[in-house]
């Protein structure tokens, strides 16, 4: 018995254990209300937009004031070395037969498999972030800007039209750039939480829309003012208000998912877990920010 407790824990034949536990769990999503939005395995866009795209897992209390995501997933060079390992069928009986006396043994191989998996996962994120540092003008793309046009000081803004949160934190974004706007070049980027949050897909994409023809910020402004309202007779609403071309309007926001899918890959590449995110030369902010926690973080890049 001892023997086969040890042949389980043998790289290969542990991650073919992991690999097919892991492949079998279900998706699921959940929510909690703690000051915080937390989600868990679920897709993080549509099926239509971006059918691979990671899972979620619990948020760090620490983090109150952000609506959260996170993602694990096998390797392909990992899924394609445990389906190439043989095991013979006696040695598999015996394995699982183990497994049904020792559960514990599983457990211990999954635990250990998820801490390296997010090991690798953060040293990429830090990696990006150092990426970011050095030349965060190189990520503003054709997303909509304000602020300083010498883009010295470039802050990114990972938001979600229907998370609380962001229209929170859009309070004090706006009186901060209205004190730093000579200052502070200030991109907004796609990050729409849709498994919680229904509208904030036809938010993004009407927008969206709405910049191709000059009016971004005074559509942004007017959903988060008016989170409760979200609606497509509302997206038609404020561009009327706007006295935008109705005709471009529509046509431009079935043209919008592949950009907002790019923004969120962004997004997930330099370590966003949860809307709002701050990322001010490579300076992260997240949560329902302040006026003081934005210019604290604006004092440290100033240095």
């Amino acid at each position: 018995m001892n023997n086969l407790l040890n042949l389980c824990r043998l790289p290969i034949l542990s991650l073919l254990l992991s690999s097919l536990f892991l492949g079998s769990l279900p998706a699921r999503a959940t929510t909690q209300t703690a000051g915080t939005n937390r989600l868990a395995t679920i897709s993080s866009l549509p099926q239509s937009i971006s059918p691979k795209e990671g899972s979620a897992k619990e948020s760090n209390p620490a983090t109150d004031g952000v609506t959260n995501l996170n993602r694990s997933a096998i390797l392909p060079s990992q899924t394609l070395l445990a389906q190439s390992t043989k095991v013979s069928p006696q040695l598999e009986k015996q394995v699982l037969e183990v497994l049904r006396k020792h559960p514990e043994v599983l457990l211990e191989i999954l635990q250990k498999y998820t801490i390296e998996q997010e090991k690798k996962q953060q040293q990429a994120q830090l990696e990006a972030l150092k990426q970011v540092r050095k030349n965060t003008k190189a990520l503003i793309g054709d997303s909509p800007v304000m602020g300083a046009s010498d883009r010295q000081i470039v802050m990114l803004v990972f938001s979600d039209f229907q998370c609380p949160f962001c229209g929170t934190a859009n309070k004090s974004l706006k009186e901060f750039m209205a004190k730093n706007k000579d200052k502070v070049t200030l991109v907004y980027k796609h990050f729409p939480l849709t498994q919680i949050h229904p509208e904030a897909l036809p938010a993004a994409r009407a927008a969206w829309a709405a910049n191709k023809q000059g009016k971004f910020w005074e559509y942004h402004d007017t959903l988060f003012a008016n989170q409760a309202k979200l609606s497509e007779a509302f997206y038609t609403e404020i561009a009327t208000s706007l006295k935008l071309d109705l005709k471009k309007f529509d046509a431009d926001r079935k043209l919008a998912d592949n950009f907002i899918v790019e923004d969120f890959k962004l997004g997930r590449r330099v370590g966003v877990d949860g809307t709002p995110t701050f990322i001010m030369n490579g300076e992260v902010v997240t949560g329902a920010a302040s006026l003081a926690d934005l210019e604290k973080a604006l004092a440290k890049v100033r240095k």
